[in-house]
């Protein structure tokens, strides 16, 4: 009668012992999940990281700023607007760099921004407004 009792009690520990297992494999790899993407945020190379202005008429007053993992814009009117970087591809194009960033704040609300690097200047133009030139006025570390 005794052995009869143990049976189910040691039936239950053992399925007891294989869910906690099992949990903690699960969260083992979430967490290994978080660390990986957190590992994976692109950064923006040396050369981009700054405060860019351009004397174009009708953007004076306006910063790109770019950092290590985001991109702000600054109006010039006191507002600015900071988004991660998502994702980076540079592609040489002769003597530049195209770069595409994709930033912002959550995979549903990504934008796109594609400008030529030109080393030998230190200057940025938007593929799409390239009569805008961009100069690095500050340099962040």
């Amino acid at each position: 009668m005794n052995v009869a009792a143990q049976a189910p009690a040691d039936s239950s520990k053992k399925r007891g012992n294989i869910l906690a297992v099992i949990v903690i494999i699960l969260a083992l790899v979430v967490i290994g999940g978080v660390f990986s993407s957190l590992a994976n945020t692109p950064s923006c190379p040396g050369e981009l990281i700054g405060a860019w202005t351009t004397t174009a008429q009708g953007y004076e007053d306006k910063v790109l700023l770019i950092t290590k993992k985001g991109l702000a814009f600054n109006s010039g009117e006191g507002t600015a607007e900071g988004q991660a970087v998502l994702r980076l591809e540079a592609i040489p194009d002769g003597p530049r760099t195209l770069y595409t960033i994709v930033y912002g704040a959550s995979r549903g609300d990504e934008q796109v921004l594609s400008f030529h690097y030109h080393p030998r200047e230190q200057t940025i133009t938007f593929k799409t407004q390239s009569r805008l030139v961009w100069t690095r006025k500050t340099v962040y570390s």
